[in-house]
């Protein structure tokens, strides 16, 4: 199984810098955040994924980002405006080689009703993922019933599902997600919480149970990436390990997920 870490792992670090570090750690693929919200601009954003394929690094998805996402499902200008966004972000993932793209459906734990509208928008979005070959995977984050109504009305093979280990965590306590969606499972995003609040920390510094994530990973045969999603700044250890040190940390938690 490939090993996979997000780019954004809490570094103040040139990008390349930063690929260069996971490379030397052990990491096999990177995940990449694309859109608003980078800390890159975006001509250094589109400068990724040659700098990923310059270290023969995978690019494991392009993260779209999610600001003002409750509005797709809101008849407003803002709504229209964010699905134009969307496409582009696909249209891009096609031009880099971009696999496939993790999306949220909600920005909040009280978002507007899901409507019609907004199932008409996400219709769109993976319309065009299926004519550019990309994948399109729905991350868990407040409201399993916002993926609920789109799994169930939406169906293509370019829709699929990203297991978020923290958010099931803390915000969803007895949601078994791989239950409900593994058959869609496409991406994973592992990372630790102590069950209050998203953390992003190491596997095995939190509550999460391990155990039972990798015992149902191989039973429904995920054999894609298992890929971490932590972050020094957020998890508060940012102080504690250089960068070299911090994403060594991270490929030794992984490796003891592997061996459960």
């Amino acid at each position: 199984m490939e090993l996979g870490i997000c780019s954004t792992f809490g570094y103040k670090l040139i990008f390349e810098e930063r690929i260069k570090l996971i490379k030397n750690a052990g990491f096999e693929s990177v995940m990449i955040w694309w859109g608003e919200n980078t800390k890159e601009n975006e001509d250094e954003q589109k400068a990724q994924p040659e700098i990923i394929c310059k270290y023969n690094l995978k690019i494991e998805n392009a993260h779209f980002s999610f600001a003002g996402i409750d509005s797709i499902w809101k008849d407003i200008s803002d709504g229209d405006d964010l699905i134009k966004k969307y496409l582009s972000y696909i249209d891009d993932c096609k031009t880099y080689e971009i696999p496939s793209a993790i999306m949220h459906v909600t920005g909040s734990d009280n978002p507007p009703p899901h409507s019609q509208l907004g199932l008409d928008r996400f219709k769109q979005i993976i319309e065009k993922a299926e004519k550019n070959g990309i994948t399109i995977a729905l991350e868990n984050v407040w409201r399993p019933d916002y993926l609920d109504y789109i799994f169930s009305n939406i169906k293509s093979d370019y829709l699929k599902f990203c297991y978020d280990s923290g958010h099931e965590n803390c915000f969803t306590k007895g949601f078994d997600y791989l239950l409900k969606y593994g058959g869609k499972l496409a991406a994973l995003h592992l990372h630790d919480n102590d069950g209050t609040k998203d953390q992003h920390k190491f596997p095995f510094s939190g509550t999460v149970k391990w155990e039972r994530i990798m015992k149902k990973l191989k039973e429904i045969n995920y054999n894609g990436t298992l890929a971490l999603e932590v972050d020094a700044q957020y998890s508060g250890t940012y102080n504690e390990y250089s960068a070299e040190a911090y994403l060594l940390e991270a490929k030794k938690r992984a490796d003891r997920l592997i061996k459960l």
